[in-house]
């Protein structure tokens, strides 16, 4: 990847919503440079599309993370699983993977039963299709910026699930807040358009919801084989003595340049770490060197086919 190339998506994934303007400035480019090679990306589908950061626990949900193995793997039938998931409400994400299990999904639901219920009528649909191989309900995630992309550091961390205090939007936060989900980027004063929404009522709105936490940012969802960028999610259980490493171990994710998310999970494993990397990815040695972990899983992902911050 160029070094152009890895400067504009990293600075399209800490804000999708940049103009291209200060895009331009970011990446020592003019304005028109960087328009056309930001363009050219989404084209390629280089760079697959915006999403907007969506702190969906101040509504009340819950996020549960599932391993799929299909029964059989022949493309058209993976395809015609996916395609269907795709459809449930309440997967906010699913990842195609090559080792470690099929398909990586996420549920977001307002409480486990309702997880649950959703999660049973797809395995009874699917049965002869899909077998679960895991189920691991989410505690917190922080996200962090893609910084094996870039030569600087930018050590912020993006808290998501943790804030459990609910919030209450009215009606026009809501038709503000749905946009901006399904369309990251779109101009404000198309939102104000589609929405019916004053121009400047609706930068008020969306102003709220930012400063109260609920929208949490900006990013974008990638094309990882085209951009040649390699990415497992690591699943750790960290032995007896080791659980007192754990604040320890979320220092040392936020501080390492190739991972950019840690989840605290409940179940067999007790953290997982998404580590992104455009070389091959060796950290678990450096993990197992440095902590006491009794047993681990790496699930090596490939392709996202749906990704939201909270059911549309």
């Amino acid at each position: 990847m160029r070094a152009k190339t890895k400067k504009l998506v990293f600075e399209y994934s800490k804000n999708s919503r940049i103009s291209t303007k200060e895009l331009g400035k970011k990446i020592r480019a003019s304005q028109q440079s960087a328009s056309y090679l930001l363009n050219s990306l989404k084209k390629k589908k280089y760079i697959e599309k915006a999403a907007t950061i969506v702190d969906a626990v101040k509504f009340g949900y819950v996020s549960v993370i599932v391993g799929f193995n299909l029964r059989n793997t022949q493309y058209s039938l993976k395809k015609e699983i996916i395609d269907e998931l795709r459809e449930v409400e309440s997967i906010i994400s699913i990842e195609e993977c090559k080792e470690g299990v099929d398909l990586l999904v996420e549920y977001l639901a307002p409480n486990l039963s309702s997880f649950s219920k959703t999660h049973m009528e797809i395995i009874y649909k699917f049965y002869k299709k899909l077998k679960t191989t895991f189920v691991y309900p989410v505690i917190v995630s922080h996200e962090y910026q893609k910084n094996y992309l870039t030569r600087k550091f930018d050590d912020d961390d993006n808290i998501l699930f943790g804030d459990r205090v609910l919030r209450e939007i009215n009606e026009r936060e809501g038709k503000v807040l749905k946009e901006l989900v399904l369309y990251p980027d779109k101009k404000l004063i198309d939102i104000a358009e589609s929405t019916g929404i004053q121009a400047k009522s609706l930068v008020r709105i969306k102003r709220s919801l930012e400063n109260r936490n609920i929208i949490k940012g900006y990013t974008s969802v990638l094309n990882y084989p085209k951009l040649e960028i390699n990415r497992q999610l690591i699943f750790l259980r960290f032995s007896s003595e080791g659980i007192k490493q754990i604040d320890k171990f979320g220092e040392y994710t936020r501080y390492n340049r190739n991972v950019v998310k840690f989840l605290k999970i409940i179940g067999e494993y007790q953290i997982a770490v998404v580590v992104e990397s455009l070389k091959d990815i060796e950290i678990i040695k450096d993990i197992r060197s440095n902590f006491a972990i009794d047993n681990y899983m790496i699930v090596k992902t490939e392709k996202i086919h749906k990704k939201y911050y909270m059911p549309i």
